[in-house]
């Protein structure tokens, strides 16, 4: 099946920008019209897709340039596919899913999932791999009560994110993520096949979904040298 021409321009532009330099100038909109024969919202579409994923920024009445740094590495911030990221850089993406329990949570994990005192929760915990290499541990926590029945063999056929929306029809519209910056200790190195004290990127994300709703809480372990945390600033010129 043909991709879809957004698809397609995205591609093409990757292609491009890997042979850029940082801050260099993409063409106009305008430009990317002609030579693309396609319409102004296809342009649009592709690029916010490389925007969002942090190839290029834009600056209104500048024009669109790409990003100065970290461009092939993969970016664990914002509302990311792991498989997608991976695949973008070349790397083949799998998941281990360790176990899958039904829990009444502690305080701070039912106050971040908005649940009361006896509700329950799954926690899922999993290991995500790149090239067969473990990259990310993490611990997620998921309302009974939105996915009644959940069962490991849906995770395991399936990525998280399909299930929650084929299965139960959650919409993931938003995340919350506070990270820190910490160093292994002996059990976390070994679910990371890392040293003990090596770097490591700690990741507590909130998930909402479209009715404002939170679906998923995860605490995630990334390590430290096979990925940046992207993130976006604007200045209020008005």
């Amino acid at each position: 099946m043909e991709k879809p021409l957004y698809r397609q321009v995205i591609l093409d532009l990757e292609q491009q920008i890997k042979n850029m330099q940082p801050n260099a100038k993409l063409p106009s909109e305008r430009q990317l019209l002609v030579k693309y024969g396609v319409s102004r919202n296809t342009v649009r579409l592709a690029l916010q897709d490389l925007e969002e994923r942090g190839l290029i920024y834009r600056l209104h009445g500048k024009g669109t340039f790409v990003s100065s740094t970290f461009i092939n590495q993969p970016n664990i911030g914002g509302m990311y596919s792991f498989s997608e990221e991976l695949k973008r850089t070349g790397q083949k993406a799998s998941t281990k899913n360790k176990s899958l329990d039904l829990i009444i949570p502690d305080k701070n994990i039912a106050a971040q999932l908005n649940l009361k005192p006896t509700e329950k929760t799954y926690k899922l915990v999993r290991l995500r791999l790149a090239n067969n290499e473990p990259r990310i541990f993490s611990t997620s926590y998921l309302p009974e009560k939105i996915f009644p029945e959940l069962v490991i063999d849906d995770l395991n056929s399936k990525p998280l994110y399909t299930v929650m929306k084929e299965k139960y029809n959650q919409i993931s519209v938003m995340a919350f993520e506070d990270v820190e910056a910490v160093c292994l200790n002996s059990e976390e190195s070994k679910n990371l096949a890392e040293e003990v004290g090596a770097p490591s990127l700690k990741i507590f994300r909130k998930t909402i979904n479209d009715k404002n709703v939170p679906v998923e809480f995860t605490i995630s372990l990334a390590r430290g040298d096979k990925f940046v945390y992207r993130s976006r600033q604007y200045n209020d010129l008005s």
